[in-house]
């Protein structure tokens, strides 16, 4: 089956069937065509759409794949939490919630992502 496009609506059509018929001027090439609106079509094989389908192209931005950070210290479960001392000038760190746990609530901040 070959890809079209509909001579009535511009959906995808595909021939269904190739045949020929009989003619003053000799035997004449037939196709059926359906498309995806629900058409049915019996023509000439001359009487086809000049291209046919060819498949769209979306151009845009490439997305890079959605990444969640490890836990900085079993590097085993995704984070869930910035950790950073309460009297240092460190830089907060991603945790998950189980190393969290095991965390001295009086000398850490914790902070839940987005929060």
């Amino acid at each position: 089956m070959s890809g079209m496009i509909c001579p009535g609506c511009g959906a995808p059509a595909e021939i269904t069937e190739r045949f020929t018929l009989a003619s003053t001027d000799g035997p004449v090439a037939h196709v059926a065509l359906s498309c995806a609106g629900g058409h049915h079509y019996r023509m000439a094989a001359d009487r086809l759409p000049a291209r046919p389908l060819r498949p769209r192209v979306i151009l845009g931005p490439r997305r890079r794949p959605h990444t969640f950070p490890l836990c900085v210290r079993c590097r085993v479960n995704p984070a869930g939490f910035w950790v950073s001392g309460k009297h240092t000038s460190v830089v907060r760190r991603p945790w998950c919630l189980s190393c969290c746990d095991d965390l001295d609530r009086e000398l850490c901040d914790m902070t839940p992502f987005g929060g």
